[in-house]
């Protein structure tokens, strides 16, 4: 069931159809770029904290927590970010909108992944995407996925 995390993440992105979107108010780069940092920052504390990770679960989509338990979803977060250790830099590379739509794997709607580029202290580079879904309550988790190549 771990081995799921990183299939939400790829279903996001290659599920259906998807249109790439233009930018609008209610769903700007700076918001989702913001929810990214946060997302980041609580896995980074996590490193210290193991218990301080588990808030994820109280923002992320419904739908994921239809396909996963929160033990599933944490630890898979856990598992993928734990082979790289601290970090000392972390920038915003980019931000996509996709929205999927009937007939898509994923439930219809507005998705975006916030992508950043952190610099570890041995001074090699990871990539890390955070991928949210647009829900009444604002921009819900549904997918991160660290890796070394972009």
């Amino acid at each position: 069931m771990i081995h799921r995390f990183p299939w939400l993440l790829g279903a996001a992105l290659l599920a259906g159809a998807p249109q790439l979107l233009l930018a609008q108010e209610r769903d700007s780069a700076d918001e989702i770029i913001a929810a990214g940092f946060s997302v980041l920052q609580t896995i980074d504390g996590a490193q210290s904290n193991p218990r301080q990770i588990d808030p994820l679960w109280a923002n992320t989509s419904a739908f994921v927590k239809t396909k996963m338990s929160q033990e599933e979803f944490i630890t898979g977060i856990r598992q993928a970010r734990a082979r790289y250790g601290a970090i000392s830099l972390r920038t915003w590379a980019g931000v996509i909108r996709v929205r999927h739509g009937a007939g898509s794997d994923l439930p219809e709607g507005l998705y975006a992944n916030a992508d950043f580029s952190t610099r570890l202290p041995n001074g090699s580079m990871i990539f890390e995407k955070v991928t949210f879904r647009q829900e009444p309550g604002g921009w819900r988790m549904i997918g991160y996925v660290p890796r070394e190549n972009q």
